[in-house]
């Protein structure tokens, strides 16, 4: 017998509303207000401030599109007639045409009806085009492309809410659960299967035991008509999990089809805490804190960065370049000055070149019998020296200064990674803060003016959404938290020196690529997303408008890139990550189109390929490739500037890094990675699940 009751009626009146929180955050995210172009007017004042916004970000299908055109300038005449049309972005020819917005009348703030968007219309962003005529002699004034933008989304059901009875309970103790669900289409659906466990995504954990307790079903066989809201409940709905200290916990609401092979709608309960019986300390902090408890608060680490024998105060080091090529010529910079109250005579300053084993390979007298007076002007010099070609790994430059007597004054040392480097490079990411174990090397390619191209793949929209807003998220609020997350992006890779015209976006779906690699291969059949609710990438500044959610358009888009860019070396995520999904279909887009580049002619068979290094491989399925690992050796400033690069991830826990900074002593000096050797090999082995 099917649980869970029908309790009432959906009136379409009742459709989902959107906050006005929702526009604090396109501010903060700095991502979705319409780019203004200069606009040519001949009967009235230049109005090149005009602007427009629609009502909302995003609207379901059947939902009317509401818009508010904006001009500082004083109009001449009472009304102004606007002629609008509505394009599918990426498209030339209009969905709808001859649409139009009369304004003079009422508030300047008023918005006026645009467009009723039809119940078949495709998601995906859309793009209004502007006419701007004179009333009486309907003269063209003004023409504007893309004046302002939207999306449409196509979400079938929707999670209303998650109710759990209280927010404090103890190990052991049975939690309850009420979900509440609204069908907001014109079909029918049946079978419904309503799951809930611990926090989870489908995409990142599908086995059940490693949900912690379970899933527990709460509904199932259930039948939904249009427009109608369903309910399905249980006394007990999982069980507190044993902690040893109090901790916090959240919990996920989950819709599937009868297969349990398509998620129709996601939501997260509010936050519980558990505690040990009798046990109330230390008290847990939500993710959005620096701290997890008052017991992590890091005082200390950064009073010690660097190591022991750093003398800053006499030499001082330009590190801007520490990174070089093997055999490169590398010129070390710095200053030399006298901190004390006595005078330095007669002193001389050297230079060493030491090799990863602290062996001396080069000695440079730079400067002899000199003095540096007390408190004085700082003496600018250089040292060149010629690098091996091998061995890779950490060298360092040793600066000291000397008396007469040949007593050391001061000392220093600079570290320099040194690595062979490739003459291009192009690096794929599942998602932004992918990057995180290839940060050393893009700032060594960027020290050494290598051309690199960065594309991640999804926008990351379900990452951490919810903790971003407090409350699950719906398609406006996933929209702009992928535009957070690609904000975020270009800031960590701007910090490594990357530019933003070398950050390209596809836009796919947070957690959605392997449906969209497995089951969705056609442009003419995308996936819909769960959380986003379109099957086309919705977001502005993407590398292709509307890009549909479908492994033939994901395929070709990438041979585009590869086309375009043709690197020498290509870095990607390897086959299969942990956890994720989308890590795994990653490195099979990447693959799928190097194999048609090379059966095309368009790039050499022999194009090296990188993976991550996975660190127990037998805790992964088989893969039918070979490996051949390496370490790629990075110099402790580049690997300071790449933690702190790290922080600008701050919806990914970055606020949590910086205040858990790790000192000189911490950090990692090597990067892993595998070269694939045979990546042209093997076709066909990954595309069935």
């Amino acid at each position: 017998m099917a649980r869970g009751k029908i309790t009432h009626n959906l009136p379409k009146s009742a459709a989902p509303g959107k906050s006005p929180a929702i526009w604090l955050a396109i501010l903060l995210a700095g991502a979705w207000l319409s780019w203004t172009p200069s606009l040519k007017i001949s009967a009235r004042p230049p109005q090149a401030a005009l602007q427009a916004v629609t009502d909302h970000i995003t609207y379901n299908v059947g939902d009317s599109v509401q818009l508010r055109i904006i001009s500082p300038a004083p109009q001449t005449e009472p009304e102004v007639h606007y002629r609008l049309a509505v394009r599918f972005a990426g498209e030339t020819a209009p969905v709808a045409d001859n649409l139009t917005l009369e304004t003079g009348k009422g508030h300047p703030e008023t918005y006026h009806l645009l467009w009723r968007i039809p119940a078949n219309a495709r998601p995906g962003r859309y793009e209004i085009d502007l006419r701007d005529e004179t009333p009486k002699s309907h003269q063209i004034s003004s023409e504007v492309p893309n004046l302002c933008s939207f999306v449409v989304h196509r979400q079938l059901i929707r999670i209303d809410s998650v109710i759990l009875p209280q927010e404090n309970y103890t190990s052991g103790d049975s939690i309850g659960c009420s979900v509440s669900f609204s069908n907001l289409s014109d079909r029918e659906f049946t079978g419904l299967r309503v799951e809930f466990s611990e926090r989870y995504w489908p995409w990142i954990v599908q086995q059940t035991e490693r949900v912690g307790t379970g899933i527990t079903t709460v509904g199932d066989g259930m039948t939904l008509k249009p427009h109608f809201v369903a309910g399905a409940s249980s006394s007990r709905c999982i069980e507190a999990p044993k902690v040893d200290q109090p901790a916090i916990r959240q919990y996920s609401a989950v819709i599937w089809d009868h297969a349990r092979k398509n998620v129709y709608a996601i939501a997260l309960s509010p936050l519980v805490f558990i505690n040990p019986p009798g046990v109330r300390s230390p008290r847990p902090y939500p993710a959005q804190y620096t701290y997890p408890d008052l017991m992590s608060v890091n005082t200390t680490s950064y009073r010690h960065f660097h190591p022991e024998g750093y003398s800053a105060e006499a030499i001082q080091f330009e590190t801007q370049h520490t990174m070089f090529r093997s055999g490169a010529e590398a010129k070390v910079r710095f200053m030399l000055s006298n901190p004390t109250d006595a005078a330095w005579q007669q002193v001389s300053v050297a230079a060493q070149l030491l090799d990863p084993q602290g062996k001396e390979l080069t000695h440079q007298t730079l400067v002899d019998h000199t003095d540096l007076i007390p408190h004085g002007a700082t003496l600018r010099q250089e040292a060149s020296f010629t690098l091996p070609t091998e061995p890779s790994g950490i060298y360092r430059v040793a600066v000291e200064i000397v008396d007469s007597a040949g007593h050391e004054i001061a000392a220093n040392h600079l570290e320099l990674g040194v690595n062979p480097l490739p003459q291009s490079v192009l690096i794929f990411c599942a998602h932004e803060d992918d990057d995180g174990t290839q940060m050393g090397f893009i700032r060594a390619l960027v020290e050494n003016q290598v051309p690199v191209r960065i594309v991640y793949y999804t926008s990351g929209d379900a990452g951490s959404c919810d903790r971003y807003f407090e409350r699950s998220c719906g398609p406006a609020e996933a929209l702009n938290f992928g535009a957070v997350r690609m904000q975020e992006a270009r800031a960590a890779m701007g910090h490594l020196g990357v530019p933003p015209e070398n950050i390209l976006f596809l836009g796919l779906p947070d957690g959605g690529t392997g449906k969209i690699w497995y089951d969705h291969t056609s442009a003419n059949d995308p996936y819909l997303a769960v959380l986003l609710a379109t099957d086309h990438a919705p977001y502005e500044g993407i590398f292709r408008p509307n890009l549909p959610y479908a492994r033939d358009a994901v395929e070709e888009a990438t041979e585009e890139i590869i086309k375009r860019f043709q690197p020498q070396v290509i870095f990607t995520v390897h086959p299969p990550a942990e956890g994720h999904i989308d890590h795994i279909v990653n490195n099979f887009f990447v693959v799928k189109a190097l194999q048609e580049l090379v059966r095309e002619g368009a790039i050499p068979p022999g194009l090296e390929v990188r993976v991550d290094r996975i660190f127990n491989p037998r805790e992964h399925p088989a893969t039918p490739y070979h490996y051949e690992d390496h370490e790629f050796y990075v110099s402790g400033e580049v690997m300071a500037l790449a933690q702190e690069a790290g922080w600008f991830y701050q919806s990914q826990g970055g606020n949590k890094s910086e205040g858990n900074i790790r000192d000189w002593n911490q950090l990692r000096h090597t990067e892993g990675y595998r070269k694939v050797l045979d990546w042209n090999e093997h076709e066909g082995w990954n595309e069935k699940e």
